[in-house]
């Protein structure tokens, strides 16, 4: 009688069968890792790209249709040395949206149509940038050298370019800027606190004449430190030494209310 072959188990084949499943998860789960690894690399470096070039000058090229301009120009129109390289009316569009722009190309047209019928085109120039609506007003006529009271026979200027603003709800930024020749014989010690108090004082005859909600309002100086020209040259100076007065676009909204939260 023959023996029936007794089965033998085959622990080692047992033990090893999960290896197989386990090595598909592994590599699934490496491929996954992967993809994240790389999607968040490439969000870091969008992100880094936006914050540098929203840490630069606050966007000083844009678009301009009329008025002497303060930037340079690439020979179409569009100014040039802005960190986002906006130069056509299309990339501002897309930017601000198109009811935006449409409202801040109103309120220029009607600066520009008062500035030119007053004989002030050649002072004061408008133009349209990522900020928003930049009114640039040479120093020269609306101060004395090394003063930052206004003058007498420009106040009307400005209060007449304030009535026009006032009718919007944007936020109103005012910017004090020099060249960078020291200052001699001034009560300030500094281009940057003499730009600063020149800010201030145009805000202030916003708030006092024309009725400006205070908190609408922004002074900033910047000293020699945003110059839109070579100050190595006399016309180069000339072109520094201004007050640039921003209707902000709405996308800076955000920005300014979180700062009184």
């Amino acid at each position: 009688m023959s023996k029936k072959r007794e089965h033998v188990h085959q622990e080692e084949e047992a033990g090893e069968a999960w290896l197989l499943p386990y090595s598909d998860l592994m590599t699934l789960l490496l491929a996954v890792f992967i993809v994240l690894f790389a999607v968040s690399k490439i969000d870091a470096e969008k992100a880094q790209q936006i914050s540098e070039q929203f840490s630069g000058t606050m966007m000083n090229k844009g678009y301009e249709t009329g008025g002497s301009s303060g930037a340079g120009s690439n020979g179409n129109g569009a100014q040039t040395g802005g960190p986002l390289n906006i130069e056509t009316q299309s990339e501002l569009e897309s930017f601000m949206g198109e009811y935006e722009l449409r409202k801040l190309e109103n309120l220029k047209a009607e600066l520009d149509t008062k500035l030119h019928n007053q004989g002030m085109d050649q002072s004061v120039s408008t133009m349209i940038d990522m900020r928003g609506l930049v009114i640039r007003l040479n120093n020269a006529i609306f101060f004395d050298s090394g003063s930052a009271e206004i003058k007498k026979q420009s106040e009307d200027t400005l209060v007449e370019v304030a009535g026009l603003l006032n009718t919007i709800d944007n936020y109103i930024r005012v910017e004090g800027h020099t060249d960078n020749v020291p200052i001699r014989r001034s009560n300030y010690p500094s281009n940057w606190e003499l730009s600063t108090a020149r800010a201030v004082n145009v805000v202030k005859l916003f708030i006092d004449k024309c009725n400006f909600s205070p908190d609408k309002l922004i002074a900033v100086g910047y000293g020699e430190f945003k110059p839109v020209a070579d100050n190595a040259t006399a016309e180069g100076r000339a072109k520094n030494r201004r007050i640039d007065v921003i209707v902000l676009s709405s996308k800076y909204d955000n920005l300014e209310e979180q700062l009184v939260k």
